[in-house]
């Protein structure tokens, strides 16, 4: 007899076909177990309703059709939930668990995972140099947060609209019109027009006592940089489902 086809041999290629296909069946359980589990691992951005620090992430995360839960704290929500974050402060962007924080990271990794930070290093290093820019002029105006005085908050800020404020809109008026194309690094969406977009947004939209909203009427090209942003379909969608006075008198496109 061919002991190929021997009694022993059949028992053993049977065993062993078995266990394989038992293996193959518990790989396919275990990835329809994991299945639920990656769907729900979407990250959770917590911040106030207002634009401000969080709206540069939920722009990128729009944008680049990344799934997110916009979570808006209010109330008594930030009280209970201020000793869990790494500094006591928001935004924070939730991760699998964990807390990641400081809205410049936050930015940059919603950007890789939107697919909007470019690859090359010298785009990139132009997008961050946007990015950041924008932080410097908003530190002119962060200072008036802190006067309590209604007058002389309002003094300082008209002060800044011809002094250093102005200093800084015009420098960023030279960034925009040097750009290489649409956008800041070229063709490509990046965290550093979106930073720029939010900046003057905020600005045009009347939250800031003493910032007229026709700031921009003195910036021909931020203004249609800005509204080029806004016209973006992702962006122009977001804006679409929002209806606080912020947003609506500030950020959509220019009627």
């Amino acid at each position: 007899t061919d002991p190929r086809y021997s009694a022993t041999f059949c028992v053993k290629y049977s065993t062993a076909l078995a266990s394989l296909r038992f293996v193959g069946t518990l790989t396919n359980l275990r990835g329809l177990l994991a299945a639920p589990l990656q769907a729900n691992m979407a990250p959770t951005l917590i911040y106030f309703p207002i634009p401000a620090r969080a709206e540069v992430a939920r722009l990128l995360l729009t944008s680049g059709k990344v799934e997110f839960t916009d979570k808006r704290v209010v109330g008594d929500e930030w009280t209970q939930l201020k000793p869990s974050t790494p500094f006591g402060q928001l935004p924070v962007l939730e991760v699998d668990g964990k807390y990641l924080a400081q809205s410049a990271a936050i930015d940059r990794y919603c950007a890789k995972l939107a697919g909007l930070l470019p690859e090359d290093p010298w785009k990139s290093a132009l997008a961050d140099q946007a990015y950041f820019f924008c932080e410097d002029c908003w530190q002119v105006l962060a200072a008036t947060f802190r006067i309590k005085d209604p007058e002389e908050k309002l003094k300082a800020r008209q002060e800044a609209l011809t002094g250093s404020l102005a200093d800084k809109l015009k420098l960023m008026s030279k960034l925009v019109e040097s750009r290489p194309g649409k956008y800041l690094t070229g063709d490509t969406l990046t965290h550093g027009d979106l930073a720029i977009f939010v900046n003057l947004s905020t600005l045009q939209s009347g939250w800031l006592d003493g910032i007229p909203k026709d700031i921009l009427n003195s910036y021909p090209a931020l203004k249609e940089f800005r509204n080029s942003i806004a016209t973006v379909p992702e962006v122009a969608g977001f804006y679409a489902k929002e209806s606080d006075d912020i947003r609506v008198n500030g950020f959509r496109a220019d009627a």
